[in-house]
């Protein structure tokens, strides 16, 4: 079996050494032939160039799993780990932690992984909750909202551009379905704008 070990730091202080150590013993030990993939970035960061890479080689099949110490490597927000996930079950390949009874081919591991994804779902309508609570607020203060010259934050540009290389097929629709705080068409409409959609 092929895997991918991945292993993530917050700052270059920090050294992926430990990390890795424990994942090529854990592999070595399985008869496992292995890549390494090695960030340095903080972990709410969701574009990472070595998770990224490691994405794309995991659209093309060139692992079967992807082990890492703990799921915060991953990455910390739950959203972004919710959708990790999915592309990864997509794709067919299991995801495993060595320090976390986490293996998406276990009951158990499937288990955690519908956790995560209901967490990430609450996490969304919370979000949704304070957008709606900041917009009254604002309103009561008797603020206008009136429309503005709208343009897409480098934020947006990038994970469209992420999710365009991890399908290029993808429709518009259901690469809209991927942002909080934006309305479909307004995020189409300016990715069109920017050059990044037909």
């Amino acid at each position: 079996m092929k895997v991918a070990l991945y292993a993530r730091v917050s700052t270059r202080k920090q050294t992926n050494e430990n990390q890795m150590d424990k994942l090529i013993s854990f592999a070595e030990a399985r008869g496992y032939e292995y890549v390494q993939y090695q960030d340095v970035v903080s972990g709410k960061n969701k574009n990472r160039p070595a998770l990224d890479y490691m994405t794309e080689a995991a659209k093309h099949h060139e692992f079967d799993r992807i082990i890492a110490t703990k799921i915060d490597r991953l990455g910390r927000s739950v959203i972004h780990l919710n959708e990790f996930f999915n592309l990864m079950e997509k794709y067919g390949v299991i995801i495993e932690m060595t320090d976390q009874p986490i293996d998406t081919s276990t009951p158990i591991g499937k288990f955690t992984r519908n956790i995560l994804g209901s967490v990430a779902e609450l996490e969304r309508e919370l979000i949704r909750e304070r957008t709606l609570d900041g917009l009254n607020r604002t309103r009561a203060n008797g603020t206008k909202l009136g429309r503005s010259t709208k343009s897409l934050s480098v934020y947006h540009v990038d994970k469209i551009k992420c999710l365009l290389q991890e399908n290029p097929d993808i429709s518009n629709a259901e690469l809209a379905s991927h942002f909080e705080g934006i309305s479909r068409n307004t995020l189409i409409k300016l990715a069109r704008e920017a050059g990044l959609i037909k």
